[in-house]
Parts: structure tokens; C-alpha cells; sequence
């Protein structure tokens, strides 16, 4: 039995490794009653699009009860109806944002016309705020925390933990400043669900797709087993790849990890992953074993996204010069560049952007997706 892929990317949550009985097929629709998205067919006729200042201002009920450790209600039962109805929201995901070259499906360009009603149900709010998010991108109006939160926070009301949301709403969070701390913190813990999934499957065995009778099969005790796995799980890759190793030469920073602080003073090391914050209230210097010193002036706020800005230009041309002994063929130039990737990131991608097809360039590519989050946990 092999893990159930399209062009590299799970078709599923893959929360618990979806396994077929026999080769990879295209997915197949759901015939369990819904619990996520309906997907409506595009071609609403324009006249029937309400205003974003409408939508938003439709009273669905209470908010979503946000979940803080792992989710009661995700039951075997439940996992059963989020792997299979997953197979339908992939087919959701279809935005190139920016003209990027990512590979993963997102939510935008295949997105139909929002709806003119929405059920005060968890189903209701999650396609609300999800119709909201694409009709502020097409817009052009920024995200807030709040939104971003909204969304999250409906996807998980209705019992959808994926990994393709979550980097998705990630990559929205770079816009926004001072960054967004309870965004950053929800994603960790969706990430962490997902990845105590993973956990669990490890002790039970994976879920399995019979493609003889379309059934999504959970081995019992799956979800009891992550439930378990819940308290030791980090958030995957978005805590052990991609990070950025740093010590504090001089002064005090604050570094704020799963939304607590941790206070750091000079001898400290600290490692920034991509959903962490750096932040200075005086000023102070952190160092890097390669790039040396980054002074930081009082208030200084640091992400993965904008560590570029605290370059030097002698440190911008180091790192230029990595990646094109990178891109030669130098292995340990390759390595260097992986080591430090927040930092290479806009270098790399205007390598990418600026010459798609030279010589050496699926390495830069291959840095960007993983770098993006585009491998799973």
C-alpha cells in the first residue's frame, strides 16, 4: 500500500497517512452526509453576488468556541468524514497568488460566485468566511488578524484540520504588522493536531481508502491515540525546517514561541522558526555562525518573512554568492543556503524568477517549496 499523492502533494489531510488498497486514482466524491463545504457549481449568475459589506454583516450566531487542546469531538467517526469530504475541498484549493510557482492547490482562482445566504451553522460560517476571504483578495483589501482568525477558526468548527489552509492563511500573515501573535499561535496549534494524526497513526496504522468500495477505513483508535499524542506534537516542518539558529551578541531580546515569551539575554541562543517572533525592546545585535552580526534597533520586530530587511549589503552578497556556487553544483553551498533559508529566501526566489529555466535551478526550486511549506509535516 502506498500514500495516496497527485504531482507530489497528498490529495488528502494526510493527517493520518490515507493509504489505497491498490494504485493512486483520481479522488472520488463523497457520498456521507456533509460536514464541510458543499461545493456550489461556478456560473451563479453575476446579479446574485451580495457586497462584501453585506456578507460580513449577516448574523450567523455565536462565534465558534475555539479548541485549546487537541479537538473532543474529533472522533474516529468524525476522521472517517474529514478524510473523505478532504478528497472534495482538494480540488478547492487553485490560487496562484502573485503568479507564484507553487505547486499546492490554494483557495482562489477556481473560486465560484459567493453565495446570497449563508445557514447559522458551523458549515455556514466556515463558507461564509471562506467566500469573505476570496472576495477581499479580489478586492484587493488587506487581511486583518481578525480575519485570518475567523477563518481558522471556522474551518476548525467544522472539524477541518489541513495542512494546505493553514500555510496558505501563513503566507497572508507576512503583510501584517506588528504580526499577528494569535494568528501565528492558532496556526502552531493546527498544525499540532495535525501532526499528533501523524503520531497516531504510527501506533494504529494509517487510514485507508478501499477504492473497491470508496469507504475512507480508520483503524479504531486512531483519534484516541493522537488525543494521547496531542501534548508531545510540534507543529511538523514548521518547527524543524526552514529555521534560522541565532545567539544574542549584545543586549536583550524576547522571543515569543506557541504565543509565550521567552526572554533572552546576551550568550543565548535561540532558534526562529517560521512561526515565531523576535522582538526588541532596546537595541541589541544577534549573530549568525555565517553571516556574522545583525544590529536591531529599539522596537524592532523580527519574522521568517522579513529577516532580509536586517541584512547588510555585505551579508546580501554573501548570500548571493552561496546560491550561485549553489546553483555550480557545491553541495555544501547547497547546505549552507538550506541552514540559513529565512534569510536567502528573496534572493532565492528572484533567482528562480529571473532565470526559470537555467542551469541549476530545481535546487533554488525545491529550497522555495519547502521553504513555503509546501511539504507536508
Amino acid at each position: 500500500m502506498r500514500p495516496l499523492w497527485r504531482a507530489g502533494i497528498g490529495l488528502l489531510v494526510l493527517a493520518a497517512g490515507c493509504t489505497p488498497r491498490s494504485h493512486p486514482v483520481e479522488p472520488v466524491a463523497a457520498t456521507q452526509a456533509s460536514t464541510l463545504p458543499r461545493f456550489r457549481v461556478p456560473g451563479r449568475p453575476a446579479g446574485s453576488v451580495m457586497s462584501y459589506e453585506a456578507m460580513m454583516k449577516l448574523d450567523l450566531g455565536p462565534t465558534p468556541a475555539v479548541t485549546q487542546g487537541f479537538p473532543a469531538q474529533l472522533d474516529d467517526a468524525a476522521l472517517a468524514q474529514m478524510y473523505a469530504h478532504r478528497q472534495g475541498f482538494a480540488a478547492f484549493y487553485f490560487e496562484r497568488e502573485n503568479n507564484r510557482r507553487i505547486l499546492w492547490r490554494d483557495l482562489l482562482e477556481r473560486q465560484h460566485v459567493p453565495a446570497t445566504h449563508y445557514e447559522a451553522t458551523a458549515l455556514g460560517r466556515f463558507e461564509r468566511e471562506h467566500e469573505a476571504h476570496y472576495l477581499r483578495w479580489k478586492s484587493n483589501r488587506p487581511e486583518s488578524a481578525a480575519t485570518l482568525l475567523a477563518l481558522l477558526h471556522a474551518a476548525e468548527a467544522t472539524l477541518l484540520y489541513d495542512w494546505e489552509l493553514a500555510v496558505h492563511l501563513w503566507t497572508h500573515t507576512r503583510q501584517l504588522r506588528p504580526a499577528p501573535l494569535a494568528v501565528l499561535a492558532r496556526l502552531d496549534h493546527h498544525m499540532r493536531v495535525i501532526r499528533a494524526l501523524h503520531l497516531g497513526a504510527a501506533v494504529t496504522g494509517p487510514v485507508v481508502w478501499n477504492q473497491e468500495s470508496s469507504a475512507i477505513e480508520v483503524p479504531p483508535g486512531l483519534a484516541a491515540a493522537a488525543a494521547r499524542a496531542f501534548a508531545d506534537a510540534d507543529a511538523g516542518t514548521f518547527d524543524t525546517y526552514a529555521t534560522l539558529p541565532l545567539t544574542v551578541i549584545r543586549g536583550r531580546v524576547v522571543l515569543v514561541h506557541r504565543g509565550v515569551e521567552q526572554e533572552l539575554t546576551e550568550g543565548d541562543g535561540l532558534l526562529l522558526r517560521r512561526l515565531d517572533v523576535i522582538r526588541v525592546p532596546a537595541a541589541a545585535t544577534l549573530g549568525h555562525a555565517v553571516l556574522g552580526e545583525f544590529p536591531l534597533a529599539a522596537g524592532s520586530e523580527i519574522t521568517a518573512w522579513n529577516v532580509p530587511q536586517f541584512l547588510s549589503p555585505t551579508q546580501r552578497t554573501q548570500i548571493k554568492q552561496l546560491i550561485a556556487a549553489m546553483r555550480a553544483g557545491d553541495r555544501d553551498a547547497f547546505a549552507t543556503v538550506e541552514a540559513m533559508l529565512p534569510a536567502a529566501y528573496p534572493d532565492l526566489d528572484e533567482t528562480y524568477a529571473t532565470n526559470p529555466a537555467g542551469v541549476g535551478l530545481s535546487e533554488a526550486y525545491f529550497l522555495l517549496l519547502k521553504y513555503e511549506g509546501e511539504m507536508a509535516p
